[in-house]
C-alpha cells in the first residue's frame, strides 16, 4: 500500500544559494561586505574558474571549493543576482513530514559555479542511494524536487537526462529560468552591471562560470524592438564570449533531445512564477556595442525581476496556464508564505479517491412491442458486477413524461433483466441507468422503442 507523503523531498537552492568553502576559508555566503570597489576583486579572486572549466563542463572543474550548506541568509552579487535563504521553506516541510522520518526532506547544496549537467550528475549520486534506503520502509517512494531558480535546471537535467530508472515523480520549480534569462546576456556581453552611476565589474567572474553561460536565453531575445527579435544563434552580440554561447546551445539541445526521447515517461512539473515585476526580457545592441536590456510594457508579461514570464514555464508546455502565479521578486520567492503553502500542498498531495467507481453496461432490447404485451430488456455489467442498482424508464420524447418504469433484477454473472408493458401505442425512449443514490453509477444507455399493433 502506498504511504501518503512517503516520497523523498529534495530541496535544490538556486544560483548563489549554497555556501562554498575552500579549505577552512569560506568563499561564498559570508555576511560581511567590504567596500564596493574591493568586492568585485574579492569575488573574482574567490570564485572565478579557469578557462579549462569550459573544456568539459559536464565533468566539472575542481579548484578546491566545496559546498558546505544551503544559504540561510541573504547573498548578493551586486547588479547581477541576489538570493534570500531557505530556512522558512525547510522548516515548514520538515515539520509537516517529520512523522515519516527525519530523512523525508533533504537539502542538496552544490557548487553553483559549475555546469548544471555536472551538478545533476552529483545529484544522482546522492539521491538515488538515499531513495533506495527509503524504499526499505516505503516501497513506492519516489523523488520530489523542490527547486528555486537555477536549481530547477539541475532537477530538470537529472530527471530528463540522467534518471534512467524513472524515479522522479514531481519537479516543483520556483522562479526557474527554463529558457534562460536576458539578465545573464547583459552581464556576459557587457562584462559589468550598472549600480546607479557606477559600473560594477563582473566580466572576469561571470564569463568563467559554465552555470551562468547556461542561463543565456534560449528564446528569441535580441533585436531593435520586441516585434523583431531573433535567437542568440542568429544575432550578433558584441562582447558575448563564443564559448558561453556554445555552452548554452549545447545544454539546451541536450535537454530538448532527452525530453523528446522520454515521450510520456516524464515527471510532473509544478511551476510557481511571478509575472508583474519589471524584468529584463529582451535586448538591443547600441551603436557602441553595449547590450541594453528591456522589460515589456505589458505588466502581465514581465516576470519576477530576474526570470521573465516567457521563460518561467517548461518550453514544451503549450502555454503557462497550469502555473501558479504568485506575487514577489526572484530572490525571495521561496521564502514567501503563500509560496511555501503551495509547495507544501503539492508535496503532501493525496491520491484522488472517487466517491464511486464508474462501471459500464451493455443493453439489449427489442425495438418494438405491441400495446399490452410484455417488453423485456437485458443489461450486462462490463465489470461483471452483480451489485448494480439499475432501472429502466420509458418516456414520451415529446414531453419527457414517464410512461413506464421497472427495476432490473440481477440474474448472476453480471447480468440484469426487467420486463414491463406499455398501455398505448407510440414512439418512446427507453433508458437504463442507476438510481440517483446508487453506490456505483453507470453511464445511462438509451434507445427508441416503437409500440404498435401488429
Amino acid at each position: 500500500m502506498e504511504h501518503l507523503g512517503s516520497d523523498l523531498v529534495v530541496i535544490l537552492p538556486g544560483i548563489l544559494g549554497s555556501t562554498l568553502s575552500r579549505g577552512p576559508r569560506q568563499i561564498w555566503g559570508y555576511r560581511s561586505v567590504v567596500r564596493l570597489d574591493r568586492l568585485s576583486d574579492r569575488l573574482t579572486q574567490d570564485l572565478a574558474l579557469p578557462p579549462e572549466a569550459f573544456g568539459d563542463p559536464g565533468h566539472g572543474f575542481d579548484d578546491g571549493a566545496r559546498p558546505t550548506g544551503t544559504l540561510r541568509t541573504l547573498g548578493i552579487i551586486p547588479g547581477f543576482l541576489s538570493i534570500d535563504g531557505y530556512d522558512r521553506l525547510l522548516a515548514r516541510l520538515r515539520r509537516e513530514l517529520a512523522p515519516l522520518g527525519p530523512d523525508s526532506v533533504i537539502e542538496f547544496p552544490y557548487d553553483w559555479r559549475q555546469s548544471n549537467a555536472f551538478t545533476a550528475d552529483r545529484l544522482k549520486s546522492v539521491v538515488e542511494p538515499l531513495l533506495r534506503r527509503r524504499r526499505r520502509r516505503f516501497p513506492t517512494a519516489g523523488l520530489v524536487f523542490v527547486a528555486h531558480s537555477m536549481g530547477g535546471l539541475v532537477a530538470r537535467y537529472y530527471a530528463e537526462c540522467l534518471d534512467t530508472e524513472k524515479l522522479t515523480r514531481r519537479v516543483i520549480t520556483i522562479g526557474t529560468p527554463f529558457a534562460g534569462a536576458a539578465k545573464a546576456l547583459g552581464v556576459l556581453a557587457n562584462g559589468h552591471a550598472s549600480l546607479g552611476p557606477r559600473r560594477f565589474q563582473l566580466g572576469e567572474l561571470v564569463r568563467s562560470l559554465p552555470s551562468v553561460a547556461e542561463l543565456l536565453p534560449a528564446y528569441a531575445c535580441v533585436g531593435p524592438s520586441p516585434d523583431a527579435l531573433r535567437p542568440l544563434g542568429d544575432a550578433l552580440v558584441p562582447g558575448l564570449p563564443a564559448v558561453c554561447r556554445q555552452r548554452a546551445q549545447q545544454f539546451h539541445q541536450q535537454l530538448r533531445a532527452a525530453i523528446a526521447a522520454n515521450g510520456s515517461e516524464r515527471p510532473t512539473y509544478h511551476v510557481l512564477m511571478s509575472n508583474r515585476q519589471v524584468t529584463p526580457t529582451w535586448a538591443s545592441v547600441a551603436d557602441d556595442g553595449e547590450v541594453l536590456l528591456h522589460s515589456p510594457d505589458d505588466l502581465s508579461q514581465r516576470g519576477d525581476g530576474t526570470v521573465p514570464r516567457c521563460s518561467a514555464a517548461p518550453p514544451e508546455w503549450r502555454d503557462d496556464a497550469a502555473s501558479v502565479f504568485v506575487a514577489g521578486r526572484h530572490a525571495s520567492l521561496q521564502q514567501q508564505r503563500h509560496v511555501v503553502l503551495q509547495v507544501h500542498g503539492v508535496v503532501t498531495a493525496r491520491p484522488r479517491i472517487p466517491m464511486a467507481a464508474i462501471d459500464e453496461i451493455a443493453v439489449e432490447a427489442e425495438p418494438w412491442v405491441a400495446p399490452g404485451e410484455e417488453w423485456s430488456v437485458r443489461a450486462e455489467s462490463v465489470e461483471g458486477s452483480n451489485s448494480l442498482v439499475l432501472i429502466v424508464t420509458v418516456t414520451d420524447p415529446c414531453d419527457d413524461e414517464v410512461t413506464a418504469r421497472a427495476p432490473l433484477r440481477p440474474r448472476g454473472d453480471g447480468t440484469y433483466a426487467a420486463s414491463l408493458r406499455l398501455g398505448r401505442p407510440g414512439v418512446f425512449r427507453w433508458t437504463v441507468q442507476t438510481i440517483p443514490t446508487a453506490a456505483t453509477p453507470v453511464e445511462p444507455v438509451s434507445d427508441a422503442l416503437l409500440c404498435v399493433d401488429i
